[in-house]
């Protein structure tokens, strides 16, 4: 960063300021398949039986045993039963539909047959017959399945031809995202609503995508936890979405994510200050930035890279909040592995700690660091304790949740802020404004719209590189192979299947000029 005084004050104190706003606050188709249908969809997709009995197949003239989850169904003939050329091979459409063709079947080979039924079907499956009694071709697996398997997996072949993903269609994809366009975090929602709304009329414009316009629902993030779970769940279940974009969920984010993960409904650039940072627990979701937790551990590198700090004591300030607690659980870690001194923890309740509360916990344990997570209204009692404070420490304060403007009013040059996005300037970000003056829209948070920008701009990729056979699954698998995408208004992003956070930028810069 060339110049950080002139980063700090081109942050905007709109953008991610108003998402720790409900950081402090109180917390807040198509037919589903049936549980036969379910099942032998799992058993189509991975070749297991969801009974946990193995599935074994014979394989070639040979009769080569392998197990079924080897040679799924879905491995040669495709998520949607059309099949795939492959090597030389044509895989057989096994949808019903097309199976059951009331004229039968004639093959490129001369082996002609009647239609399926469910019953010619199983035995297809399990002994390698048709209906007129021929073999079939020695590449296909001979499935040997229980009675319950069998039928679980007929009657999945009976829907597979209509087991699109919900939101999806020839001809459109619905997305959802979730917003707060009332209350006190209204302009941040409507702006963002306001970008994304922009950004996919202007591709339906275009043409869409591979023919398939993008049609848009928005749900009321409302700040009551009740009403914005039942908002989430008529996007998830009731009238399901393809996929979310950029959806804010404040204190809920963990149960969203848990909604959203059990439907393998993808989030692509949640707006969260908590990216959940176990893949194992996000495997559908995309995450643009990498939070608070990454902030904290650079301001803890910044004290033993920069500061060369080896034995500081440090002090956590924060409200009472599971979220900075891991804010603050990621400094201990991260000073413990860089061999730094002991950190001690000051939590409140959120907007009850004054300057006579912070002078009180400064005089009892004076420490020489300070990492701060509070509240922008909070920050200027700390800092009047810390003036008063001797010896004076080094403060370190989040610029995801406080106010520029509070920032740099720090007296001497001690205080240090950590960045993990700034809003665009022109330079590089032409599409972008671009955008915003075609559709006249409100420069006054662009930290947010420039997320939701950027989360619309990786989708489309994702889209685009997928192509016209498109699911769920596909477009998770296409994302993951992304590296080094550029928004053009945010950090460069990586992802794979086991880094579903796609930037870890993060830097520390001084709060006033010509500090350290």
């Amino acid at each position: 960063m060339k110049n950080p005084d002139d980063a700090i004050k081109a942050l905007n104190p709109a953008g991610f300021l108003l998402l720790s706003a409900a950081l402090f606050s109180p917390a807040l188709s198509a037919a589903s398949l049936t549980a036969s249908e379910a099942r032998g969809k799992q058993l189509y997709l991975t070749g297991v039986s969801p009974s946990g009995q193995l599935v074994k197949t014979l394989v070639g003239p040979e009769s080569t045993e392998l197990s079924g989850s080897d040679v799924p169904c879905a491995g040669c003939h495709g998520e949607d039963g059309r099949g795939r050329p492959e090597g030389g091979i044509v895989p057989t459409d096994i949808t019903f539909e097309y199976l059951t063709l009331a004229y039968g079947h004639r093959h490129d080979n001369g082996r002609k047959h009647a239609a399926f039924t469910a019953d010619t079907l199983a035995a297809a499956i399990a002994g390698g017959i048709d209906p007129a009694g021929n073999r079939l071709d020695s590449v296909m697996p001979r499935y040997r399945l229980s009675a319950a398997d069998s039928t679980d997996l007929i009657a999945y072949l009976k829907r597979l031809s209509t087991d699109g993903d919900p939101g999806l269609n020839d001809s459109v994809i619905r997305l959802g995202t979730l917003l707060p366009t009332s209350g006190p975090l209204a302009g941040m929602g409507l702006a963002m609503k306001a970008m994304l709304s922009a950004y996919f009329e202007e591709v339906n414009a275009r043409g869409g995508i591979y023919n398939r316009r993008i049609q848009l629902e928005v749900a009321e993030f409302t700040g009551s936890a009740d009403s914005t779970l039942n908002n989430a769940r008529r996007l998830l279940e009731a009238e399901p979405v393809f996929a979310l974009i950029a959806p804010f969920a404040g204190l809920l984010e963990q149960d969203i994510l848990a909604l959203s993960e059990s439907r393998n409904v993808p989030q692509i650039g949640p707006y969260t200050l908590f990216p959940e940072e176990n893949p194992a627990r996000s495997q559908s979701a995309f995450y643009l930035l990498p939070g608070l937790n990454n902030e904290s551990r650079a301001m803890v590198d910044y004290v033993a890279d920069s500061l060369r700090l080896n034995n500081a004591a440090s002090l956590v300030i924060g409200p009472e909040n599971g979220n900075i607690e891991a804010a603050a659980e990621a400094v201990r870690k991260q000073s413990a592995a860089r061999g730094l001194g002991p950190v001690a923890r000051f939590a409140y309740p959120a907007h009850q700690a004054g300057a006579q509360a912070f002078a009180a916990e400064l005089k009892k344990r004076p420490p020489e660091v300070i990492y701060f997570f509070g509240a922008g209204d909070e920050l200027p009692a700390l800092l009047k304790s810390v003036q008063a404070s001797t010896p004076k420490p080094y403060v370190f304060i989040s610029g995801s949740l406080t106010s520029p403007g509070v920032v740099n009013e720090a007296p001497g040059d001690r205080v240090f802020l950590s960045l993990s996005f700034l809003p665009p300037h022109q330079t590089g970000a032409d599409e972008f404004f671009r955008l915003i003056k075609r559709h006249k829209l409100s420069t006054h948070h662009l930290a947010a719209q420039a997320l939701s920008y950027s989360a619309a701009r990786l989708f489309m990729e994702g889209l685009q590189r997928t192509g016209k056979d498109l699911s769920r699954k596909k477009l998770v698998k296409t994302l993951e192979s992304l590296y080094q995408f550029d928004t053009g208004v945010m950090p460069l992003l990586t992802f794979g299947s086991n880094q579903h956070i796609g930037s870890a930028a993060a830097a520390i810069v001084s709060a006033s000029p010509g500090g350290r």
